[in-house]
């Protein structure tokens, strides 16, 4: 493994990995996990979250999944990737991840999953589902999902979905009305502005164990300029520009450096 101990860190900031400890909480993702939070601990059934590719989706639905695991009133599940061919293999899918056996048809699983939940319910716990790149989900499972909802005891909700993918969801569930009217939250996550890119970078250093910053101001602009904003984009910046440092003997990195890093990364 790479020293980074001449740059003043223990471990690597950039890691392209969504690890919740250098999870920079920007104003609009704070706004997001509100609305998430509140959704879920209201039980409102249905919360979404919108975002291009490399705007921190992943790190915001790894988030909430160790919000609620880590919390004994609730029984969280957590699909990354939600590719099934049908809505029974979803369905199967969605009750392993609570411990539940796969039965031999969709009425006996939807039967023993409704039965789970209500015995859940009873204990005063709480059924959160977090579908990440939820844009994968096609047909019938938008279907399933609105059938699911309909779960309620006293005029709650026994479970609830927090779908999390690219932009094409919101195109999907324009054409599921039935679902789309169901959404209690909306959040659109953007692209960081220059200041909170500055932040980002800032906090990652610190978590790594850095106090002072890492690089000068003109480097931050050149990385915003060159990312426009896009975490993962940052990320890749910096996991370029480290070597570079190391390699030079610098202490504080400068413009020059990240141009360089910026220009290897154009040769791919």
């Amino acid at each position: 493994m790479l020293d980074l101990s001449p740059l003043g860190l223990a471990e690597p900031p950039f890691s392209l990995s969504p690890d919740p400890r250098f999870f920079f909480l920007s104003a609009q993702h704070k706004t997001a996990l509100a609305k998430i939070t509140y959704t879920a601990e209201q039980r409102q059934g249905l919360s979404v979250v919108y975002g291009d590719i490399g705007v921190g989706k992943t790190t915001i639905a790894r988030r909430i999944y160790q919000i609620y695991n880590d919390d004994p009133t609730y029984e969280t599940a957590y699909l990354p990737m939600p590719i099934f061919p049908s809505e029974f293999q979803f369905l199967k899918a969605v009750c392993s991840e609570f411990g539940l056996p796969p039965r031999r048809s969709k009425y006996a699983q939807i039967e023993h999953f409704n039965a789970y939940l209500i015995d859940i319910w009873e204990q005063g716990k709480n059924a959160v589902v977090i579908i990440d790149e939820a844009q994968s989900l096609v047909g019938r499972q938008f279907e399933l999902i609105r059938q699911m909802l309909n779960f309620e005891s006293n005029s709650q909700k026994l479970i609830q979905f927090v779908l999390i993918g690219q932009n094409e969801l919101r195109n999907k569930l324009r054409l599921k009305r039935s679902l789309q009217s169901r959404i209690a939250t909306r959040s659109t996550i953007e692209p960081l502005d220059m200041q909170d890119t500055r932040n980002m970078i800032n906090f990652r250093v610190m978590v790594a164990g850095r106090q002072e910053p890492l690089f000068t101001e003109d480097a931050f602009q050149l990385i915003y300029t060159y990312s426009k904003g896009m975490p993962r984009d940052v990320c890749v910046v910096g996991l370029n520009v480290l070597p570079l440092a190391l390699v030079d003997g610098v202490h504080v990195i400068d413009a020059d450096l990240v141009r360089r890093a910026i220009a290897e990364i154009g040769e791919d």
